[in-house]
């Protein structure tokens, strides 16, 4: 398979790029079921079956538009609809909630910053490209 560029790389708010976003990640959770017992010699065990499956996305970057800052305060903790994009790979689409948005800044020549973290709320699909 070829490299893929970085940029190619986007978390969604809606249909829109997070926008001053320079990294953004996806980890996919599985956790499994621990079936282990005594009969088991010491050896862990895990059940066919998925216990918990569950995405978190982040975005780190400079502080740009205020969709994000807007969702963020919400005082209430709702679910987004957003997406993470690989182009040229695929797209994973659910409800988030934002779980964490930090804003700093620095004196000198240097652009306010953002990260942000979000978790998954529901089903994610998967559409391949």
């Amino acid at each position: 398979m070829a490299k893929l560029a970085g940029r190619k790389v986007r978390v969604q708010l809606g249909t829109t790029d997070v926008a001053g976003a320079m990294s953004d990640a996806i980890t996919i959770n599985r956790e499994p079921i621990d079936a282990t017992d005594k009969d088991d010699a010491g050896i862990r065990q895990y059940l066919a079956e998925l216990g918990t499956f569950s995405m978190s996305m982040s975005c780190s970057g400079h502080l740009d538009g205020s969709v994000l800052l807007v969702a963020a305060n919400s005082p209430t903790i709702g679910t987004h609809a957003m997406t993470f994009v690989i182009t040229g790979l695929g797209t994973y689409a659910g409800d988030f909630c934002i779980t964490s948005f930090e804003a700093s800044g620095e004196e000198g020549a240097d652009t306010a910053r953002f990260s942000a973290s979000f978790e998954s709320s529901g089903t994610v699909t998967f559409t391949a490209a």
